[in-house]
């Protein structure tokens, strides 16, 4: 997978209580910088951000794996890509790259699937047809 292949990006503020004493990022604020690009992505292909109490129908995380490949270093300009690269009946699956703004590899890797999940029932449900095009026509 190449750079140009995502077409979502979001810039994210790194905060003093992201780094280490060396000024390093810990490994599992990664994790947050990745939901930051999950909930973009959601808002600017599905129109609406995930948490909202008015939402009965949601997509939650239920797996992610990450590849932490280089260092982000206190005072780097970062961005979360986001890509949803498979649909299923219930679910779908997301790469996602921490990169440095005008860098081409990234410094971490994550996949993560999220499946569609109705907070009244506390039951999976089949993604509806409007989530998947919405995504698909995103995507190309």
């Amino acid at each position: 997978m190449k750079k140009e292949d995502f077409k979502h990006s979001v810039p994210v503020q790194m905060r003093f209580s992201d780094v280490d004493g060396f000024g390093h990022v810990n490994n599992g604020v990664y994790n947050d910088y990745y939901d930051i690009g999950r909930m973009y992505y959601m808002r600017d292909v599905l129109g609406w951000l995930p948490g909202d109490s008015q939402r009965d129908n949601q997509l939650v995380v239920v797996n992610t794996k990450t590849d932490f490949i280089g260092q982000i270093l206190l005072g780097q300009s970062i961005e979360v890509l986001t890509r949803v690269v498979s649909l299923g009946n219930k679910s779908l699956k997301m790469i996602q790259w921490v990169i440095e703004q005008d860098a081409e590899e990234p410094l971490s890797v994550c996949e993560s699937v999220m499946a569609g999940f109705q907070r009244s029932t506390g039951t999976s449900f089949v993604l509806p047809d409007e989530w998947r095009k919405a995504i698909e026509i995103y995507e190309g």
